[in-house]
């Protein structure tokens, strides 16, 4: 696992080194560089693959092209074997130097024949062009900037705007959608013109000239059921859990020990029993907790950790902790309002202590339905099919008015009267609702009228448009599957874990999220998934046996911090420090009062305003940063 960076135009050995050093905490073990006259590229290293051999750049045999990467490619032993086969001489047992050995063979079909997760930079000597390729799901990052003359591109944006040449300014768009989603999506950034590489993109750049070309993607148009329909639920399931243990096997590859972050869920529950099976050692296990025990979910995973016994080890996470809330939100280089990213950082921060490398059950909710959004989905659609518009969009509304005021935002009563709101949507627009932030009205109301002087931002669900176009299916729960994948996944959950524990300088491995297990689950019905309101329901049919009933019957908690308590128990002195009325007029983009309203009103009990205040405090704590 690394930092990469590189620009051309530009033969500056003291900037590439300047660059490298903002990404130390990605790979503290060692660096490397190579300039000429057409370019500057450099690394920093976090030693997991032939820890003796496998420094970077590394040449091909010809040495007339190189490769520095960041990632890991979890089938390089097998692709050895096919280099040496093709008479391809190998001097070391990296999958660094596999993947230059293919460009060699292949040209640029090389990515097609790697899996893991990636960001890769290959400068090709003789025809003085720069290959840029991240993984298929965009596991791991790469930003670059352009601007039609040169590149500059890095696994994280504080490397790119060291650049002197580099101008900071605001996206405006960027951040009008920060504030419905939580995250700016792809593949903008917060800064103009510098961009996010798509997942399972290419780019080629010569001599001033840049083509990109999707060379991945997951499967789209009308799903084609038929070759599933043919086999019994049970005969499905067996192939997807082979492709799940095929995954497991490969992501324990290294010559380093493999810990387990260890939730409780049944994602992570499930890979630490198959990491339990597989692995040469005892598993490390790492859970973190809190002393609100509806948050917490210690005991599910202390149930997990000693029937596989592994090495367990939890950590009680206290808003006094929070103490470092610069450190953890310097590592994301944009508005980031995923609260999840504390204890994703702390969690990260304690796992490094004892282990460089863990697996985690992200991608498992996407690829089996296990969201409760996806249940409000099919609520939804039910409803919309089966009752007239006027008794959801005019008597729903009227019954849900005798319902008591309450101001948590996770009771039952709060998720109806969301429900009443998103039955005014569209079906599609229903779905992304779901999961926002601030809708458009709000946003007007929190920017100042200087900065929305003479600027026309449009609606924030408009910019996926395009993915409900590409990915039209009559089987909706899957449509919305394909969506989260190319969207939330991506720039919010993927990006929180490799900013957290990279930040702690921590390998983190996603199984269920290898591209051939993805495949095939994207073209299971959606039935199989989510049966009637029941999720997961195809993987638990496989670990029903292999694991204990709390966590097959067990409530999900998610990853998230009790905000809403915390504001009112340690917060409130973070709120006076970056949501007062002199910080929030300095920068000149939001409205004091109207912040200082939600305040009072959260503070008061009167609502529940902990998701605004934190999404607004998150892209302070950045401003304060990178914005200036």
């Amino acid at each position: 696992m690394c930092g990469i960076v590189g620009f051309t135009n530009d033969t500056s050995i003291d900037l590439v080194k300047s660059m490298c050093r903002t990404l130390t905490h990605r790979g503290p073990d060692s660096e490397g560089y190579f300039v000429n006259e057409d370019i500057a590229m450099g690394m920093r290293r976090l030693k997991i693959i032939d820890l003796d051999n496998g420094d970077q750049p590394q040449f091909n045999s010809k040495k007339t092209s190189l490769v520095i990467f960041n990632g890991e490619i979890y089938n390089f032993k097998q692709l050895q074997l096919e280099l040496k086969s093709s008479g391809y001489k190998l001097k070391t047992k990296s999958d660094t130097e596999t993947i230059i050995g293919l460009y060699q063979l292949f040209g640029t079909k090389f990515v097609e024949k790697i899996r893991g997760m990636f960001a890769i930079a290959i400068w090709d000597i003789e025809k003085r062009s720069l290959i840029l390729a991240r993984d298929r799901l965009g596991i791991k990052p790469l930003y670059y900037f352009w601007d039609e003359s040169k590149i500059i591109f890095g696994s994280e944006i504080k490397a790119i705007i060291r650049h002197p040449e580099l101008k900071k300014k605001i996206n405006d768009s960027a951040l009008h959608n920060y504030l419905t989603f939580g995250y700016v999506p792809t593949p903008m950034s917060i800064f103009e013109n510098i961009y996010k590489l798509e997942p399972g993109t290419m780019i080629n750049y010569k001599e001033g000239s840049l083509i990109k070309k999707v060379y991945w993607d997951i499967n789209h148009g009308d799903y084609d059921f038929k070759f599933l329909d043919k086999l019994k639920a049970n005969e499905i399931a067996d192939n997807m859990f082979d492709l799940i243990e095929e995954s497991v096997k490969y992501h324990l590859v290294s010559d380093v020990e493999v810990g387990a972050f260890l939730s409780g869920g049944l994602d992570s529950a499930t890979l630490v029993a198959l990491a339990s099976k597989y692995s040469r050692k005892k598993i490390k296990t790492f859970t973190i907790g809190f002393n609100e025990k509806e948050y917490s979910e210690l005991d599910n995973a202390k149930l997990i950790a000693d029937k596989f016994s592994t090495d367990h080890r939890q950590y009680i996470i206290e808003p006094k902790d929070i103490d470092i809330l610069e450190d953890i939100y310097f590592n994301f280089d944009e508005p980031f309002a995923d609260s999840s990213a504390i204890p994703t950082y702390f969690v990260s921060k304690f796992a490094r202590q004892h282990v460089k490398v863990v697996l985690s059950g992200d991608g498992g909710d996407e690829i089996f339905a296990g969201y409760g959004n996806y249940k409000i989905d099919k609520i939804n659609y039910v409803l919309r099919k089966f009752f007239p518009d006027f008794i959801t969009r005019e008597i729903f509304p009227i019954l849900i008015n005798f319902l008591p005021k309450n101001s948590d935002l996770n009771s039952l009563i709060s998720k109806l009267r969301k429900l009443e709101r998103l039955f005014k949507l569209d079906f599609n627009n229903g779905h992304l609702f779901w999961l926002t932030y601030f809708d458009e009205s709000l946003k007007r109301n929190l920017y100042s009228k200087t900065y929305m002087l003479n600027k026309s931002l449009k609606d924030s669900f408009e910019f996926y448009g395009h993915y409900f176009e590409k990915f039209k299916s009559n089987d909706y729960i899957n449509k919305f599957i394909n969506i989260d994948i190319k969207t939330v996944l991506l720039d919010d959950y993927l990006t929180k874990v490799d900013r957290a524990s990279m930040g702690n300088a921590l390998e983190v491995r996603v199984p269920f999220l290898d591209h051939k297990l993805v495949e095939f689950c994207t073209t299971i019905p959606s039935n199989l998934k989510l049966s009637g309101l029941s999720s997961k329901y195809l993987l638990k049919t496989k670990v029903r046996k292999l694991l204990p009933k709390q966590i097959l019957n067990g409530k999900k908690r998610g990853f998230s911090i009790p905000m809403n308590l915390w504001f009112k128990q340690g917060f409130d002195k973070i709120l006076d420090k970056y949501l007062n009325k002199k910080e929030i007029e300095q920068n000149r983009i939001f409205n004091a009062d109207f912040i200082e309203n939600l305040k009072l009103e959260h503070l008061s009990g009167k609502k529940d305003n902990s998701k605004y205040l934190w999404s607004i405090l998150s892209f302070q704590l950045w401003y304060k940063k990178f914005g200036n």
